[in-house]
């Protein structure tokens, strides 16, 4: 296959093959065609079989001459032409079998198909891993426990695409040294196109392995990261890191620095890793350390290179063969993609001719060669279905079901003649796919989950570059022509409005994508498809519309739609998409769980309609829709006592997928509906919610045991809430081992249940919460089973919230209660008044408020048992009711709405407390009482202290040195959104604040400046950010010896520095949307102002724009 055709991205047997099946279907077909349009049909197979002729000749050759070029994209045309009309005329077919009535087809289903199995032997990287280990277990500077004091230490991998950087570091993830050196390891793939807020979200995930996709507001995702990886000592491996080139200096360090001052909370110890291909990503993080990886050495690149030629067969078997592999091997310069690359190419024929072609070739040290070379030996319909990928941005993870489902939509996938007829082409689709990871063209996810592909960024940029000519996708402001001649193309929603104003009248794919979950509101004309009448595949899940355009009823030869569910109802006209084979739908970040609700008739018109995934947010409701095993993916079924909407509905949904919602249980009329809905049979569904609203209803209790004890899930479900129930007993699949695969399980408001299951006998159960449970009145042996397995032998994290009858938690007798319970969390029950001995000892939370106060007894067990006591209370005069000794265990305290003043001593009895967050507190930090205002030697909080953070409370600049006094291991001070604030003075004597390494205020509007730095000997950073009237640093700044690091930006009052200058030690500023004055001062690098930072050798420097940030 030459290059320069190849280069077309568009092959033509294939689609002409189904053109002459399609057209001597019809005219051999049962429709009365008029004479003329039996005759033009007749006129087309010929004209077909021609062309086919021709066709098969000309892609075995290379295309130079522009002539031909030209000629072969006439040809391209007319074929596109004609496959169109062929398509107009199935379309009249189907509309002439619906206005006869006719019933649904039947329709078949893919067979499952086992995923591949990726190889997990290394060859090489001993030495380099050695060193990687050497650097990651280096102990810090630090060896105190408690919070990190500054920022994670950051390790880089620099080299070339395809050299094995993320194989190194899956090598060293994996490390048994570096394994047991963390106590959390996460894993996220940053790539090229990233903002704070994904990336949060991502490492958020990654730590918690569940779904963050509807929290879209960067400081709460924070929040919740920075508890989630409070106290622990963490690996955080940042894989494919790139400079944003698209972004300035200023706006990239702004998005990493608000990313990684996130991880502070962490232990001593902890790492982060990144790999990239450039040395200015790695000082964007800020790397103390790197690791230069080059290729693999000739021994052992020839071990990995025969692995993939060769298979499992023994190259001593083939010495011709073996010597040519040589020679290939030492022409690829030591590079892993390559070897991985040529050696599956070659494998796939072992014959000397094909190995001595591949030599000839061109490919050199040159990567992008060797991966054309690949590209070029692959089948036809392989190239197509890999060209079709070019409209993915780099790092896209791939569900391989919606992809092949593309492909089929296009007609890329095609039965072969005298092809197994049981062989369906969703089977055909998927063995396409698992062809193109066989070749290295997708690799697994570092999960290796069967639902998720990626494809390496050197596969990415090879797939634009072959598909070029009728393949487009849209990523960044600098790619603002679409050309006219573009077939498929794929565009970020953010830059939608300029495809409004292209033509595009050849368009078969639209693809609107977003790399991030929040919605990007846009709306999209009424006639944007009017001309674009052609499209067979259309995306718009990257956008949130109002509403679906009216055009969408053109698109004619439509076969796969799929759009996040609009505001407004859907059209009527969808049901006259005869063509549609698949529907997708997707939820909102922007608003709640929605009903999808679909036109009536849809599913009576639509008979090639083969696939329905109503994926929404909260679940797209699957009601109405009874008895269809179309339906693919999660969905949410909303019970009715009508027709359509009765649980028995349920019953042949057997290809629902991830999550199935059943809502209203109170509306299943008797135990038989609930037996009818075989919900045992949905194998696929992973996530169970059974849901009983907590509308006004008749108490049912013996019907709502009756309906759950039918509510059986299938044996392999991963997690299981249950929420609304009124019955009091459990069913009877809780106490058998039936559910033994469960690892989440949540019970929620059910008011009734006064015995719990004896869930502890569940040996994969890693998450339990038990939420408003008022009848439960102990926890004893029963709850922890008594078979072989008990005790919860792998819970992690157990929550007990809302149980005010709960009196009595019992032990177990053996001893063995929780071996590895790292997270214990208590609210609202009042009445308990003591835990059980446990087998672990694990970071305990109790909350507590006003109106539900816990025990002094229960306090004690707790202590005994805990490893890191956390208070997150609302009412701090509870402190008093605590002895000295019960304070003392105390090391974080978390303090949110609380009403109450500032008690007299403060916080000065929790003498262990390390960590203190200070939240939405409108009188804690207004005033001081009357004994410490005539006492100025009065400590309000602990010497202990390490991290204060104070947000959106009302503190009175005069009183914050009174409160920071006597904090000689104070080290981090964060102020965020504290309104009265105008003045920070940290002047309270020469021992004060000794400790202090970092300052952070951020969105204190009204702060104009600072004073009393002389006495802060060990800071290192301070920053100032977003703070509208800041208008000075604190003139004796530059006594600060060792600052090392300063922030100042979003301030446009601050227009001078201090007069005295910035200190010598400082290595590093970032300044940015000052005042104009002082911005234009800086970027000329000239004058007063430019000369106080002249010596700083690492400047970021920006000047005042309008809008900011990503």
């Amino acid at each position: 296959m030459g290059t320069e055709l190849t280069v077309t991205g568009w092959f033509l047997s294939p689609i002409i093959r189904e053109m002459q099946d399609t057209a001597l279907s019809y005219i051999r077909g049962q429709f009365s065609w008029e004479k003329d349009q039996e005759r033009d049909l007749e006129r087309l197979d010929t004209m077909l079989t021609e062309i086919l002729a021709i066709v098969d000749v000309i892609e075995k050759r290379e295309i130079k001459d522009g002539n031909q070029r030209k000629l072969l994209r006439k040809l391209k045309d007319a074929i596109y032409g004609a496959v169109d009309v062929l398509d107009s005329f199935e379309y009249m077919a189907l509309k002439a079998k619906i206005d006869r009535q006719a019933t649904l087809l039947p329709v078949t289903h893919a067979r499952v198909t086992s995923p591949l199995k990726e190889e997990n032997h290394t060859y090489g990287r001993e030495d380099e891993l050695d060193k990687l280990r050497g650097l990651l277990l280096l102990p810090s500077d630090s060896s105190a426990s408690g919070p990190s004091n500054s920022c994670v230490p950051v390790i880089s991998i620099i080299g070339v695409g395809g050299v094995g950087k993320t194989s190194l570091a899956q090598l060293a993830f994996r490390d048994e040294q570096i394994r047991a050196n963390f106590g959390l390891r996460i894993w996220v793939c940053v790539s090229d196109i990233y903002d704070e807020t994904r990336l949060t979200r991502d490492i958020l995930e990654s730590v918690t392995n569940e779904n963050y996709r509807s929290v879209t507001v960067f400081d709460e995702l924070r929040n919740i990261l920075r508890e989630k990886i409070s106290q622990n000592n963490f690996l955080l491996v940042l894989d494919d890191v790139w400079y944003d080139e698209s972004r300035t200096d200023w706006e990239n360090e702004s998005v990493w620095y608000e990313v990684l001052s996130t991880l502070n909370t962490g232990l001593e110890g902890s790492k982060i890793l990144v790999t990239t291909r450039s040395n200015k990503a790695s000082e964007l993080l800020h790397a103390g350390a790197s690791l230069p990886l080059g290729g693999l050495n000739r021994d052992d690149y020839w071990m990995l290179f025969k692995s993939y030629a060769f298979g499992e067969k023994h190259p001593g078997l083939f010495k011709e063969l073996k010597e040519i592999g040589m020679q290939i091997a030492e022409r690829l310069n030591g590079l892993p993609l390559s070897a991985k690359v040529i050696g599956r190419l070659l494998n796939v024929d072992l014959d000397s001719s094909h190995w001595k072609k591949v030599l000839a070739s061109d490919i050199s040290d040159d990567v992008m060669k060797v991966l054309r070379l690949s590209y070029q030996h692959l089948p036809i319909h392989l190239q197509l279905c890999f060209s079709f990928c070019s409209l993915f941005p780099k790092n896209w993870r791939f569900d391989p079901k919606r992809l092949t489902d593309m492909w089929i939509s296009q007609g890329f996938v095609q039965k072969e003649d005298g092809s197994d007829n049981d062989m369906n082409i969703e089977d055909i689709a998927n063995g396409y796919f698992n062809d193109l990871v066989q070749r290295s063209f997708f690799e697994r996810t570092l999960l290796n989950l069967p639902t998720e592909y990626v494809m390496h960024d050197l596969m990415n940029d090879l797939a634009r570059n072959v598909s070029k000519d009728e393949y487009a996708r849209i990523e960044s402001e600098k790619q603002k022509v679409i050309p006219p001649n573009i077939r498929h193309l794929s565009i970020s929603a953010n830059l939608l409005d300029g495809m409004n104003k292209a033509e595009m009248k050849n368009l078969r794919t639209l693809l609107v994508w977003s790399k991030s979950w929040p919605c990007l509101e846009l709306s999209l004309p009424n006639n944007v498809f009017k001309k674009s009448k052609y499209i067979r595949v259309l995306d718009l899940t990257g956008c949130c519309l109002e509403m679906l355009p009216t055009s969408v009823k053109k698109l004619k030869h439509l076969r796969y739609l799929a759009f996040r569910v609009p505001a407004k109802p859907l059209p009527t006209s969808l049901v006259q998409l005869y063509h549609l084979e698949v529907l997708f739908t997707r939820g909102h970040s922007c608003r709640g769980s929605e009903c999808v609700q679909l036109p009536r008739n849809m599913k009576k018109n639509l008979l090639k309609l083969r696939k329905a995934y109503l994926f929404n947010l909260g679940g797209g409701t699957i009601s109405g829709f009874g008895e269809q095993t179309i339906l693919h993916g999660p969905g949410e079924f909303h019970v009715k006592k009508e027709s359509g909407h009765r649980l028995g509905e349920l019953k042949e949904m057997n290809n629902i997928r991830g999550r199935l919602s059943v809502r209203f249980l109170e509306n299943v009329e008797n135990q038989q509906q609930a037996v009818d809905a075989h919900l045992d049979r949905k194998q696929h569904v992973q996530h169970l919610q059974l849901e009983w609203s907590d509308l006004p209803r008749p108490v049912t209790p013996e019907l709502d045991s009756d309906v759950l004890e039918a509510l059986r899930p299938h044996r392999d479900l991963d997690r299981l809430n249950i929420t609304g129930y009124k019955g009091a007993r459990s069913p009877s699949w809780f106490a058998t081992n039936w559910m033994r695969a469960l690892t989440y399980v949540v019970l929620d408001n059910c008011v009734g249940w006064v015995q719990l299951p004896p869930l502890g006998q569940l040996p994969l159960l890693k998450d339990l919460v038990l939420r408003n449970m008022l009848a439960v009145r102990q926890i004893d042996q029963e709850f922890y089973g008594n078979g072989d397995t008990k005790g919860f032998p792998k819970l992690e994290e157990i929550v007990f919230d809302g149980m005010p009858n709960w009196e009595k938690w019992s032990g177990i007798e053996d001893g063995s209660l929780l071996p590895y319970l790292a997270r214990l969390h208590i609210a609202k029950c009042p009445k308990l008044q003591e835990s059980p001995p446990l087998n672990a000892r694990p970071k305990i939370e109790v909350k507590i408020t006003s109106d539900s106060i816990p025990s002094s007894c229960l306090f004690d067990s707790l202590i005994t048992s805990a490893s890191y006591l956390v208070l997150i209370v609302n009412c701090c005069s509870f402190l008093s009711s605590l002895s000295a000794d019960q304070l003392s265990h105390v090391e974080e305290l978390n303090v949110k709405n609380c009403t109450d003043p500032m008690p007299a001593c403060g916080f000065v009895g929790l003498s262990s407390l390390k960590m203190l967050r200070i939240s939405d507190c409108s009188a804690l930090l207004v005033s001081v009482s009357a004994e410490a205002d005539e006492d100025h030697d009065t400590c309000f909080f602990p010497r202990s202290l390490c991290h204060l953070e104070i947000v959106n409370c009302n503190i009175q600049s005069s009183l914050l040195p009174r409160y920071l006094q006597g904090l000689v291991n104070l080290s981090t001070l964060m102020i965020f959104s504290c309104d009265s604030l105008d003045l920070l003075s940290l002047s309270y004597g020469p021992h004060h604040l000794t400790a202090l390494d970092t300052i952070i205020i951020k969105e204190c509007h009204y702060l104009a400046s600072m004073d009393g730095f002389e006495n802060l000997i060990a800071l290192r950073k301070l920053v100032v950010a977003e703070c509208n009237s800041f208008c000075s640093l604190p003139a004796d700044l530059n006594a600060v010896r060792y600052l090392n690091t300063l922030i100042i930006y979003g301030c446009p009052e601050m227009e001078f520095l201090p007069q005295n200058g910035i200190p010598a030690s400082v290595q590093k500023i970032l300044l940015s949307r000052l005042h104009p004055e002082l911005d234009k001062q800086l970027q000329r690098k000239d004058g007063t102002e430019w000369h106080k930072i002249y010596h700083v050798p690492e400047k970021k420097l920006e000047r005042y724009f309008a809008h900011c940030g990503h």
